[in-house]
């Protein structure tokens, strides 16, 4: 605990996880200043096919295939699991393809539909306060089957929205791209004795810290119907989802969910990378970059969801990055976490430049790879450091 004391019985457990939870999802105000700030970079409109698209029923076939590909995971708080589904199929899948058309249809869901169970995981291994435990929420079978086809029927159309230096939900798109691109800049200023700093933004509790207001403003400005929206609303982010907390086989009094995407919700990663689009796009605008990759595009950021990159090429686009960055907590509740976050410096960069009191460091490690100053280096980490050692 915060005040040094110790907790034992489970009772005073489940209060302690349940308070700081309720302060982690409470309600998550915007500024409407920062709000337009960010709105300047010219989102894109989903095509109207998209929306049409969208509207259509849940097929038997798409059903099928989300229940096949399931993954067998916990289950929520009605304890049917997804075996019960694949054991069952043949009985049960015309009543569940109606219900999942009446949910999708309707955008209504009956409470224990969006009531959680959450479980919390240690980060580390000595864990003393609820802060260093991973919260994840345990949600029913059914209700993760209707996220997965929503999710299934979202992600092609994110190229048409999502900015080019998004990695995460783009059909085409990899992590390997990514961490391509991050290695070219690097080999750039190396060969040629360019400045440049890799500025790895780490954001505090990324997918817990989105507000809902702006969340459904920035689905409102890409162009996404009002029933859809709805449909989000009340079925996968909910307004009044409420979850409960479990600890050694108990669970406090329900918790409301005012903010936050879901992390456990296979609809989260989606609409997260949906969130940070406007900070991407303010980021690409902006800053100098760096012309490199196969088509030669000029490139100041890139991301895989909440890992972000920024390259950092000219003294005069620091202010022009914290700016954007401090729109970005402004509007979203999000927090850039100064300790996690670091800065490298490859080749003439100037040390003494400061951003938002980030530390420097000779290395980092990025989407689980180590990058320093130069690609050799880089390269020796990579391949010689022990596999249990490696991120």
């Amino acid at each position: 605990m915060k005040d040094g004391s110790l907790k034992a019985k489970t009772v005073d457990i489940l209060r302690v996880f349940a308070e700081h939870l309720k302060h982690k999802y409470d309600f998550i105000p915007t500024s409407e200043e920062s709000m337009q700030c960010l709105l300047e970079c010219g989102l894109r409109a989903i095509p109207d096919s998209a929306n049409a698209a969208l509207e259509e029923p849940i097929t038997m076939e798409k059903l099928s295939y989300a229940i096949k590909l399931g993954k067998h995971k916990a289950p929520g708080r009605d304890g049917i699991c997804l075996g019960f589904y694949k054991k069952t199929w043949g009985t049960t899948k015309q009543d569940l393809l109606d219900i999942m058309n009446d949910m999708y249809r309707e955008g209504q869901l009956p409470d224990q539909q969006i009531y959680g169970i959450v479980v919390c995981i240690p980060k580390q291994a000595t864990p003393t306060r609820p802060e260093d435990y991973r919260p994840l929420t345990l949600l029913n079978t059914d209700y993760k089957f209707l996220t997965k086809i929503t999710a299934n029927r979202l992600r092609p159309w994110l190229a048409d929205i999502l900015h080019r230096t998004q990695h995460c939900g783009i059909p085409g798109n990899t992590v390997f791209e990514a961490l391509a691109t991050i290695r070219d800049a690097v080999a750039y200023a190396e060969v040629t004795g360019a400045r440049l700093c890799l500025l790895s933004i780490d954001f505090k509790e990324a997918f817990d810290k989105i507000s809902h207001e702006y969340l459904f403003a920035i689905l409102r400005e890409h162009g996404f119907s009002e029933h859809f929206l709805r449909r989000i609303r009340n079925v996968l982010v909910c307004d009044k989802a409420i979850s409960s907390v479990q600890k050694n086989g108990f669970r406090s009094k329900p918790i409301p969910i005012k903010s936050s995407v879901r992390q456990g919700c296979l609809l989260s990663m989606l609409l997260y990378a949906i969130c940070l689009n406007p900070l991407l796009s303010t980021l690409d605008k902006h800053p100098t970059g760096l012309r490199i990759g196969r088509d030669g595009a000029r490139t100041s950021v890139i991301a895989y969801a909440d890992d972000v990159t920024i390259f950092v090429t000219s003294p005069s686009d620091i202010t022009k990055i914290q700016d954007t960055l401090y729109c970005y907590e402004g509007t979203t509740g999000a927090k850039v976490n100064i300790r996690k976050s670091r800065a490298v410096a490859i080749g003439s960069w100037d040390t003494s430049l400061r951003f938002m009191d980030i530390p420097y460091h000779d290395e980092t490690t990025i989407l689980g790879f180590h990058i320093t100053s130069t690609v050799q280096a880089s390269a020796h980490k990579i391949w010689t450091l022990p596999t249990s050692t490696n991120p």
